[in-house]
């Protein structure tokens, strides 16, 4: 107890790290050197008053040690709160007792004491002040040293110094470099060199804690429950995510016990040391239910073990409910949903393994069901009760057909069927009757009787390798072949070679509207006079070999492939480009431009129309446009805007092949026409058929009372034209008047002929 006492207070609690700094350890040295001194004074005190004769020099030795006894004690006590004032005191109370001894006493004891307090000054001065005032006291000692060898001496008589004076001469220096330089520089590099060590040690401290806590976060931040365990499975270290795990919420010392306390594998529960292994399935001792992944980090540098706990408790539940739902799943992949027939791939699988596994000859049909007009159903009814459709469908269409019959689904409303047939139904009306035999011509939605229309492809299976797909193929290219007309549509060679050639046309067309080979052909309009009121713009395609395509083929092929807005801009720059140099020229003659409605329809066509509107104002006086009202897009109200807008900038608007459409009359009043084409058709058989030639007054006279131009196209006869002109007919066009012509016969030699605009009549 006293040890401890003794320990703390004079080595002012060395065993903290945090406490051994500079102020701590002279505090220590302070109460060293002043208990040192209070003890022998002390001491010295005792003794005096225990040996007193009570003479006058007694008592006042005896008085003088006392009050020293109390000023050590004095300054003990201040050491704790002042230290630098108790060690400038201590430093003071030296210098004075020294100096004090040595110029005052004659007593040589008492003087050897006052250079003992004299010469310790530098080394207690350099424990509690910097070097340099150490340094000082040092320097400040030569005059002491210098005195003493005056007293022994007799300086400066040097010489007279005998022979026995030289080794108490030496011992003196030795003592005076020793306790004014050699002791205060050595403990000075011993005081630096420990407080370099005491800073790097701090700095040390502080980067070691910081590491330590940055670990201790990583160690408990590190997403999945982890405990850090010895070689023999003793657990030293867990995170707060490993606690939960293991102890369930229970407050359980964890470190300290073992793995196997807490988890049992069941991968391989006869190895104690499971848990080495780089994985293990294990459950929890307390909930067996629970399930548990051990996953193992080797640590080399310790040889301890890392490991990773990982509860997939509901991971194989989910295991266990998808095995349990797998043949569901599988159902699912290979039939449709809705009507839980076979799906494409399915149907195709069923085939070929049909194929594949037939030991005799043997004969087939392949043929796709298209349901028409499904989406205008889907729009009427609404989704559900068009899903009743396919669904109703389905099932009258399994139930009439053979067991031996493979049906599936293939996208929205296709179905596929693949049927074996005989030597009687390989007759192509015989099968058509068959197929129709097996399709529901109505079917009940609700209170509603529908009436079913169908689109078929079909295709024979005559046992030569072909494979479900083949078939399909045929199927689908005979498919685009079948018509309102002729609904069931058989594919052959010649459809297949045909359709080939539209698609090599296809993309030679594609590659003559990027090189700009359709060139614009011109026939004239004419008036009753013969002479030209306009022309209409034609696209003629010319190939390299010298034919010419059809128009009606490669409009029509352009307006499948869509190309047909990048047509129409092609041409209309290409005549926009000769109808500038006419406007230079003044000529006054329109060219009219058909257009069919997938052009208007298109957002850049109309916006490259508008621009070049807007950069020449003359350019709606010049163009007309023929709007074909055949175009089963002309019903579209964003037609009808784009037309009006035209409208209101000039142009002239003409609805060409009236009368051919699907709503002529409705066209009148939704289109802002100015001019109405009769179509050829119509003036073909004047004027020998009565009936044709009353629809053409009818339509004059329509014309007439709706205040619009007419214009008669494919007059060949001088009768024809008589007859026309007649009747009121405004314009005319057609071979009689001329034919079709290169736009370059009227634009070269400086637009020559153009200029005269005169015709042979």
């Amino acid at each position: 107890m006293l040890l401890d006492f003794f320990k703390h207070y004079f080595l002012v609690g060395s065993n903290s790290v945090e406490n051994s700094d500079k102020d701590s350890f002279q505090i220590s040295a302070l109460r060293i050197l002043l208990a040192s001194c209070l003890i022998v004074f002390t001491a010295f005190t005792i003794h005096s008053l225990s040996f007193n004769t009570f003479d006058n020099d007694s008592l006042y030795i005896t008085l003088l040690s006392s009050a020293y006894v109390a000023l050590f004690g004095l300054l003990l006590w201040l050491s704790q709160s002042y230290t630098k004032l108790a060690a400038s005191a201590l430093v003071v109370l030296l210098a004075t007792t020294g100096v004090s001894l040595v110029l005052l006493s004659t007593d040589s004891s008492a003087i050897k004491f006052g250079l003992t307090a004299l010469y310790s000054l530098p080394l207690i001065v350099r424990l509690f002040f910097s070097f340099r005032v150490s340094l000082a006291f040092s320097f400040g000692n030569f005059g002491t040293f210098a005195l003493e060898l005056q007293e022994s001496y007799h300086f400066p008589n040097l010489g007279a110094l005998g022979a026995p004076d030289y080794s108490s001469f030496y011992f003196q220096l030795l003592v005076f470099a020793l306790l004014n330089f050699g002791l205060p520089l050595a403990v000075s590099r011993v005081l630096h060199t420990l407080q370099m060590s005491i800073q790097r040690f701090k700095a040390l401290t502080a980067k070691l804690n910081h590491h330590t806590e940055l670990y201790e976060e990583i160690f408990e931040h590190t997403g999945t429950p982890t405990l850090l365990c010895d070689r023999k499975g003793k657990i030293l270290k867990v995170n707060e995510k490993a606690e939960a795990l293991l102890t369930k919420g229970q407050h359980k010392t964890i470190e300290g016990s073992r793995i196997n306390d807490w988890v049992t594998s069941t991968s391989d529960s006869s190895n104690r040391y499971f848990w080495q292994k780089n994985a293990s399935e294990c459950t929890l001792k307390s909930d067996t239910k629970s399930s548990l992944e051990v996953h193992r980090s080797s640590l080399t540098t310790h040889g301890h073990y890392v490991l990773h706990l990982q509860d997939v408790t509901h991971l194989r539940a989910l295991t266990q409910e998808l095995e349990s739902t797998q043949q569901t799943n599988s159902r699912l992949t290979h039939f449709d949903s809705l009507t839980r027939l076979p799906n494409h791939p399915n149907f195709c699988r069923q085939v070929n393994h049909r194929i594949r596994n037939v030991s005799d000859y043997y004969n087939g049909a392949m043929f796709i069901v298209r349901i028409s007009q499904f989406k205008l159903l889907n729009k009427q009814y609404g989704r559900e009760q068009a899903n009743r459709v396919i669904l109703n469908f389905s099932k009258v269409l399994q139930s009439r057909l053979s067991d031996k019959t493979i049906c599936g689904r293939l996208r929205g409303v296709k179905f596929a069927c693949f049927m074996p047939v005989g030597q009687t139904y390989l007759i192509q009306r015989n099968l058509r009757t068959l197929i129709k035999s097996v399709l529901p011509e109505q079917l009940q939605i609700g209170e509603d009787l529908l009436n079913i229309d169908y689109q078929i492809g079909v295709t024979y299976y005559n046992n030569e390798g072909e494979t479900s797909e083949e078939l399909l193929e045929r199927c689908e290219m005979a498919l685009e072949y079948s018509t309102s007309a002729e609904r069931i549509s058989f594919f052959d060679q010649q459809l297949e070679a045909k359709l080939i050639q539209e698609h090599k046309l296809g993309l030679a067309l594609s590659d003559a509207i990027k090189e700009k080979s359709i060139d614009i052909w011109l026939q004239p309009q004419v008036i009753g006079s013969g002479e030209i009121r306009s022309f209409e713009a034609l696209a003629r395609w010319r190939l390299e070999d010298g034919s010419f395509v059809s128009p009606i083929v490669f409009i029509k092929l352009a307006e499948e492939l869509g190309l047909l807005p990048k047509l129409a801009e092609s041409l209309l720059k290409q005549l926009v480009e000769v109808l500038e140099g006419w406007h230079k020229e003044h000529i006054k003659t329109p060219v009219a431009f058909n257009l069919a409605g997938q052009e208007l329809m298109n957002d850049h066509f109309f916006a490259q129309l508008m621009a070049m509107t807007s950069e020449r104002p003359w350019l709606s006086d010049m163009l007309e446009l023929e709007i074909t009202e055949t175009s089963p897009v002309m019903t579209h109200p964003l037609i009808h805007k784009r037309l009006r807008t035209l409208s209101q900038y000039g142009f002239s608007i003409a609805i060409d092949d009236f009368g051919t459409g699907q709503a002529s009359m409705g066209q009148l009043i939704d289109i802002p026409a100015n001019i109405l084409k009769i179509d050829r058709r119509f003036v073909a058989p004047l004027p020998n058929d009565k009936r044709h030639l009353d629809i053409v007054k009818s339509t004059i006279q329509l014309a007439r009372s709706l205040n619009l131009a007419v214009i008669a196209e494919g007059i060949e006869t001088r009768e024809q034209a008589n007859l026309l002109i007649g009747l009121g007919c405004d314009t005319l066009q057609g071979y009689y008047f001329g034919k079709p012509c290169p736009i370059t016969d009227w634009t070269q030699n400086n637009n020559e002929k153009a200029k005269e605009l005169r015709m042979v009549y």
